[in-house]
């Protein structure tokens, strides 16, 4: 965020390591905002007396932003070998409703931005109950809610990392859109080389960690020093796009972490029989490979994974600390160094991370990676930028319903053509007004949501209150998700494919001009 251009107002974290190591990087950060907290007794009041001393003159600073990845433990799909996670059997665990402290920094603060980041596995643990409730209860509180899903890669990270964000913007703001300010930058594995192509091409592992200098098992110090004609050789090969511009490696003559761990002989017997980019699953079931490691052969039980230089790394993650079996270096007979999996994971060189190897690997495995938070953050801050410049400008959506129930009276007709399958014969200027019209009456739904409405329906989650008393058929049931009543999931989906086709411009389909002035009917609503 503060490569982004954000300037950071406090950072918290109940890791004594992270602290410490975010302490150590960011040394004009004082630790009065640095701080070790639990925040399930860390008050948000807590936080407001740090940036705003009692005995201080200065006006409270603004808080556009607040950023956050609640831990979800609670709803992990591992535990439901016991039951704990899912069913008639769901054990009580204080740890599902963390995320609840998150959203109370959010209702303090009111920023006008949140991000919140997960694992890819929220929305299916626990049947999606967790990453319906933060969407559910952010829009209680006034906000415009999204999932999304970022494929590291695209923005120049050499994994198979894909994390989940969710971000709300306040509803008296335009609409956020990923495609338009989290748009990719970097092509797709698969992706064909047409040449015309804008986006660059793919960061491999090799790109990232090929100037590292060569190690065996258990070899490596804390510093050493760089080898500098394998450094060039890199930059004449690759060029400084991620040497120079993501890990700023040229101006540094030593690296830190880079130290192999041991492996036992007979690990290290079995490393040497893989070929590079294979797992021992394949090497067993296509070579017909005997390893020593007693494997379950009925099963193809996979225990080691040479990665592949020429390919993306696995995903890097905190399980490293245990060991580095399914990451193998892709010529050299040892698991990754922390420094090479910091180097994947974006961080700087400059960057210094534990000493103990079992922490550091933690922290970088469970870091969200620096290059693709900094997109996130330039998204966010262009987003802002953008929303600033159209506060007192005039609406350009045309028409726009006067009030609520010319509103209704526009959107009644899409309704019914949407219950006899008839929608896409709607002519588009009766379409478009009576899209603009559901825009008005729902300021707190995102077009894209519809995505993502999951199962669950409910007959009134209170967000549509005013509409209920006038035409409830308008208003419920709706999807507990996305929010999105269920009878108007097919009007959006219709508007999304003429968005596709190029009948409704990009601002259209957003139609953010209709739901600012439906949040002031909202407002005199409620």
């Amino acid at each position: 965020m503060q490569r982004a251009g954000f300037h950071e107002l406090a950072a918290l974290d109940f890791n004594a390591h992270a602290v410490a190591t975010f302490q150590t990087n960011f040394r004009h950060v004082s630790k009065d905002r640095a701080r070790e907290v639990d925040l399930a007794t860390f008050e948000p009041e807590h936080l407001d007396a740090l940036l705003m001393p009692a005995n201080s003159r200065a006006a409270r600073p603004c808080v556009d932003v607040i950023v956050g990845g609640p831990p979800c433990q609670g709803f992990s799909p591992v535990r439901r070998v016991d039951g704990a996670n899912h069913g008639d059997r769901l054990v009580e665990d204080e740890r599902r409703y963390l995320y609840k402290r998150f959203l109370a920094y959010v209702r303090y603060f009111q920023p006008r931005v949140f991000v919140m980041e997960n694992v890819l596995g929220i929305k299916s643990a626990a049947g999606g109950e967790f990453f319906s409730r933060v969407q559910s209860e952010a829009r209680a509180l006034g906000y415009r809610v999204h999932g999304e899903e970022l494929r590291a890669w695209r923005y120049g990270v050499p994994q198979k990392r894909i994390r989940q964000l969710i971000i709300g913007t306040r509803r008296e703001l335009p609409i956020f859109t990923s495609a338009r300010w989290l748009a990719p930058t970097h092509t797709d594995p698969d992706a064909a080389s047409t040449g015309t192509s804008i986006l660059q091409s793919l960061v491999t592992l090799w790109e990232a960690i090929g100037d590292l200098p060569p190690l065996a098992a258990d070899e490596g110090e804390d510093e050493c020093s760089v080898d500098q004609q394998r450094r060039q050789s890199q930059l004449d090969r690759y060029g400084g796009r991620f040497l120079k511009k993501v890990v700023a490696a040229h101006g540094n003559t030593v690296i830190s972490g880079h130290v192999s761990r041991p492996h036992s002989a007979r690990d290290l017997r079995d490393f040497a029989l893989l070929h590079e980019g294979e797992s021992s699953a394949v090497a067993m079931r296509e070579r017909a490979v005997e390893f020593e490691w007693p494997y379950s052969k009925a099963h193809f039980k996979d225990r080691y994974t040479r990665q592949h230089r020429n390919r993306l790394c696995s995903t890097i993650v905190a399980h490293l600390s245990k060991d580095g079996l399914m990451f193998i270096h892709p010529t050299q007979n040892r698991s990754l160094t922390p420094r090479e999996a910091a180097r994947v994971q974006t961080f700087p060189d400059w960057f210094r991370f534990p000493a103990e190897r079992t922490h550091a690997f933690r922290l970088i495995g469970n870091a969200v990676p620096p290059l693709l938070a900094e997109a996130v953050g330039r998204g966010v801050r262009g987003y802002l930028s953008f929303a600033k410049r159209e506060e007192n400008r005039p609406a350009r959506l045309e028409p726009l319903p006067r009030d609520v129930r010319e509103a209704i009276t526009w959107l009644q007709p899409l309704a019914d053509a949407a219950k006899n399958g008839t929608l896409a014969t709607v002519p588009l200027e009766k379409f478009r007004r009576g899209w603009f019209a559901l825009g008005c009456l729902h300021p707190r739904l995102h077009p894209d949501g519809i995505r993502e409405n999951g199962k669950r329906q409910v007959s009134d989650s209170g967000e549509h209150a005013g509409l209920l008393r006038i035409a409830p058929e308008l208003a419920s049931p709706i999807f507990e998700q996305s929010g999105w009543p269920v009878c108007l999931v097919p009007i959006a989906s219709e508007a999304n494919r003429r968005h596709r086709d190029r009948e409704l411009r990009e601002d259209e389909y957003n139609f953010s001009d209709a739901q600012l002035a439906g949040t002031i009917w909202l407002q005199e609503t409620e």
